[in-house]
């Protein structure tokens, strides 16, 4: 169950009010009985003291032997009950502490002939702290004892001097405890009301302050909040109205500050979303145009039985800047294209598009592969303002004889497959990529193929696949994808390969388009006419 901050500012201040009155209260109780017995050992000795100061000694001595009280006796006597009624005391008296028993000589409220030679026994340890209080070598001024009549009492006492400076007998007074805890509790009481009156005028003070300065603020703040996460959409922009000149109008303020950048953000970012979804969109039909050029139709010509053609591009994004291509120039001639676009993304793509394009017009003309490429290049290069080129592997390869023709335009390495042997790599020195430099020239490579070669060409993306700890897939890995069955289709030589990638990179993102394709020539056949 919730509970709201002013009910647990409430309940915490009424604890801290108890906790702190109890401390209050139990050290006040110490300090005010301390006090008292402070305050009554003063007036225990000051009484005594005076008491014993203005009797003759030497009296005593004659009270002792004749036990006659005198005019004299009866004035002190008179004394006696003058000092016992103003210090509202039990009782005033004047005793001989002997070995046996309390000899005494004068009490209030008695007469001399009752009260001289009258004795009594000594309370528990009394008798030591009389006669230590009787020669001056007691230091306690009160002497706690209990009585069978009045309960527990307090006694102080002086000693009296006679004329040769000997102590005789001793002024004693003797208070009632139960009065001297009375006083203590009646103190206490008093000090308790006037602790709880402050502490209940102090709680109402301060709680009326953090209400008015705290709580109501924070709860104009939790509207706020709640405001602004159901009125996103509407225009009910917070305003601080909060002056408690303090961190909360500081956060009052930054979360009007916030309240109009967090709209702002939103609306920007409805619109950002608006716009990738747009952009994705666009890319979407980008990466369809783009799959709809290169061909993807398998078996690719059913009606030719002198090779076997399979090709695949995974982009890196939603469209790519490598690329294959290849169609029959004439029911005798094939022609093949591996090429890679520098850069990525949608820049990339049209620039393959057109790339594409105008190696294709340029070979169905009749140019043979390195006129093809010259004839490109010098296109490509008028209004190249992005500086882009393409490494191109382009070939011509003549299915009744299973001669070709090949151009190498910076690209990767080819390899080849002899019947019977395995892949391997066909290196020779390359042309510069095509849209590079105007007067490039690009040199013819011829090779012959005999049944049962194959070639497989691909992109940079293929060797330099990248796993998790920035090794490359590398060519020789990707040879030894190629022969794991050398004499399969070219649909699972790529399979191979692209199995191979991704055992190798294992999850890790892919940085290049891996482009692959391979060819398979089985020459003329029987049922061609031919030998």
């Amino acid at each position: 169950m919730k509970q709201s901050i002013s009910r647990k500012l409430l309940i915490g201040l009424i604890i801290f009010t108890i906790i702190l009155a109890t401390c209050i209260c139990a050290f006040s109780s110490y300090y005010l009985r301390k006090t008292t017995i402070e305050d009554y050992e003063y007036v225990g000795e000051a009484m005594t003291g005076t008491i014993a100061e203005r009797l003759d000694g030497d009296k005593i001595y004659e009270y002792l032997s004749t036990g006659v009280p005198d005019e004299y006796y009866e004035d002190v006597l008179e004394e006696i009950n003058v000092a016992d009624d103003k210090f509202d005391s039990l009782y005033v008296y004047v005793a001989v502490p002997t070995d046996d028993a309390v000899l005494y000589l004068w009490s209030n409220g008695f007469s001399g002939e009752e009260t001289i030679g009258f004795t009594t026994e000594y309370a528990p340890g009394g008798r030591e702290w009389m006669q230590g209080r009787l020669n001056g070598t007691e230091s306690e001024i009160l002497k706690f004892a209990d009585d069978p009549e009045f309960g527990r009492v307090a006694t102080a006492a002086s000693p009296i001097y006679d004329s040769n400076g000997d102590p005789v007998a001793l002024v004693l007074v003797d208070f009632s405890v139960q009065d001297i805890n009375d006083t203590i509790r009646d103190m206490i009481i008093r000090v308790v009301i006037v602790v709880l009156l402050l502490m209940i005028i102090y709680i109402l003070i301060y709680y009326y302050y953090v209400q008015k300065k705290v709580v109501v603020p924070v709860k104009k703040l939790t509207s706020a909040a709640k405001d602004l996460t159901e009125n996103l959409d509407k225009d009910h922009v917070y305003k601080s109205d909060i002056h408690t000149k303090d961190e909360l109008e500081d956060l009052s303020k930054a979360f009007e500050k916030m309240d109009v950048e967090l709209r702002e953000y939103i609306n920007e970012n409805m619109r950002i979303t608006a716009e990738t979804e747009r952009i994705s969109a666009e890319l979407d039909m980008a990466s369809s145009i783009q799959d709809s050029q290169l061909p993807s139709k398998f078996p690719a010509f059913p009606e030719h039985s002198e090779f076997d053609i399979y090709a695949s591009m995974t982009p890196a994004k939603e469209v790519g800047g490598d690329f294959y291509d290849f169609f029959m120039v004439d029911d005798d001639h094939i022609a093949m294209v591996m090429a890679d676009v520098s850069g990525k993304g949608v820049p990339a793509a049209l620039f393959m598009m057109i790339a594409k394009l105008l190696i294709k017009s340029r070979i169905q003309m009749g140019d043979s592969p390195a006129e093809a490429l010259h004839s490109v290049n010098q296109q490509l290069l008028e209004n190249n303002e992005a500086n882009q080129f393409v490494t191109v592997w382009l070939a011509l390869v003549e299915l009744s004889t299973g001669k070709g023709v090949a151009t190498n335009a910076g690209h990767e390495h080819p390899t080849i497959r002899r019947a019977g042997g395995m892949y391997e790599l066909v290196e020779y020195r390359h042309s510069p990529p095509v849209a590079t430099m105007k007067k490039t020239k690009f040199r013819d490579h011829e090779f012959e193929l005999k049944p049962g070669d194959s070639l497989f060409v691909y992109t940079d993306g293929v060797p330099e696949a990248t796993n998790a700890q920035n090794e490359l897939f590398g060519t020789d890995r990707m040879l030894w994808s190629l022969n794991r069955e050398t004499d399969a289709d070219p649909e699972t030589i790529l399979k191979y390969v692209k199995e191979g990638i991704d055992l190798f990179v294992d999850g890790a993102e892919q940085f290049d388009d891996i482009t692959m394709m391979c060819f398979k020539y089985f020459g003329k056949t029987s049922d061609d006419g031919e030998e």
